[in-house]
């Protein structure tokens, strides 16, 4: 899956956002290669568009690929996406090639909490099948709502979901688990929190957890800043 790019034109996934009031709502879904960091680039297609604070329309480029890429380190898996939503897919393949078991904690580093609930949750059938994961991934959910059903469905089963330096603080990841990173968290709105704190705490439990999932997020921060933060994160 996710061999080839392709569009997604019906209102589905992230482009239902504002679906009526767009004029040609069409997103891109880049393809997946396996590479290194150097292969983290912005792209020239839109992935996310939606309507701002101030009602002006946000059309969001973002990666040119998908990224799978080891830590430098510990050589565990790493996936770097533009929208967040697509991570739910690599998640399940990662549990169908063995690299985590079912249960496993999930700690969420986020702007946002992504809890909302889908019109419809993943059943144990489909799980079990990476062709329906897939394209459960890219109809049902969008960026915000792609926690809830892999809850539900039992892949993951503590959350720890940071998005204040209060949380960040507070957080205790617990081997084994998932590191699912949003870089708008380093957003500018996010800047009470001390980057050079943020990133030391962050780049540990990289080090400890078994896939390392990023977001880019084009809507939320600038595309360059989020590779300029994940550099400072894995190399």
């Amino acid at each position: 899956m996710y061999k080839k790019p392709f569009h997604i034109t019906e209102k589905i996934s992230s482009n239902a956002f504002n679906f009526e009031k767009r004029s040609t709502p069409k997103l891109y879904v880049p393809s997946v290669i396996e590479g290194e960091l150097s292969d983290v680039k912005v792209g020239n297609e839109v992935v996310f568009e939606d309507f701002d604070e101030y009602d002006q329309l946000q059309s969001c480029v973002g990666l040119e690929h998908l990224v799978k890429l080891p830590h430098p380190v510990t050589q565990k898996p790493m996936v770097v996406v533009d929208n967040h939503n697509h991570v739910f897919y690599f998640w399940y393949e990662a549990w169908q090639q063995g690299l985590i078991d079912r249960g496993i904690q999930l700690v969420h580093i986020d702007a946002h909490r992504d809890t909302r609930i889908p019109e419809r949750n993943l059943t144990h059938e489909e799980a079990s099948d990476l062709k329906k994961v897939f394209e459960y991934t890219n109809s049902i959910l969008n960026v915000g709502n792609y926690i809830p059903p892999a809850m539900k469905e039992g892949l993951i089963g503590e959350l720890i979901s940071i998005t204040s330096e209060r949380e960040l603080d507070l957080a205790q990841p617990k081997k084994p688990f998932i590191l699912n990173i949003d870089l708008d968290f380093w957003a500018p709105e996010m800047d009470y929190i001390d980057e050079n704190k943020s990133v030391s705490m962050i780049r540990e439990w990289i080090v400890d957890a078994d896939l390392i999932t990023f977001a880019t997020s084009p809507f939320f921060i600038d595309q360059e800043k989020a590779i300029e933060v994940l550099r400072k994160l894995v190399e």
